[in-house]
């Protein structure tokens, strides 16, 4: 299992997350309810996502990111703000259109003062949301479709059985 784990603080109706470590799918779970409930709550005005703790992040969760950047675009709030200062992880986030559809910057605005960490949800069957997750990340550009298209369809299959 990973070493990964997410922190949640809000600064000023912001909500900020930092990731730390090598973030991986087991955590997807608990991070795309902990989404949902953050996007309901009154007063959001913004979202940053602090990668520069991050040794390395999966494509599920950067499917829930491609997700959370939709759904801030859909309800007209401005586009979130990555942050990353890692050349590889800046690769990856280039690599994926995420330049399209984040700001990306090196550093970091301050931090909330209390952060806290989205624990991890007993395991389950993360079908659907590993389906959902590279479905917001195919349907980010041509690009996408191509790389992501078989895996989208062999989990269609994988649930469909």
């Amino acid at each position: 299992m990973s070493d990964g784990r997410v922190l949640h603080g809000s600064h000023q109706g912001v909500e900020v997350l930092c990731y730390r470590g090598d973030v991986r799918y087991n955590l997807c779970p608990a991070l795309d309810q902990y989404l949902e409930t953050l996007l309901q709550r009154p007063g959001l005005l913004g979202f940053v996502v602090d990668l520069t703790g991050a040794e390395g992040v999966d494509s599920t969760n950067l499917g829930l990111l491609a997700r959370l950047a939709r759904a801030m675009q859909k309800a007209g709030l401005p586009k979130v703000t990555l942050v990353s200062s890692q050349p590889d992880i800046n690769e990856l986030l280039l690599a994926v259109g995420f330049d399209e559809v984040f700001d990306i910057v090196a550093t970091a605005a301050p931090t909330p003062d209390k952060m806290t960490e989205i624990p991890e949800l007993p395991a389950g069957d993360p079908g659907r949301l590993l389906l959902e997750a590279h479905r917001a990340l195919m349907n980010l550009n041509e690009t996408n479709r191509a790389r992501f298209q078989d895996v989208v369809q062999a989990f269609e299959r994988e649930l469909e059985s």
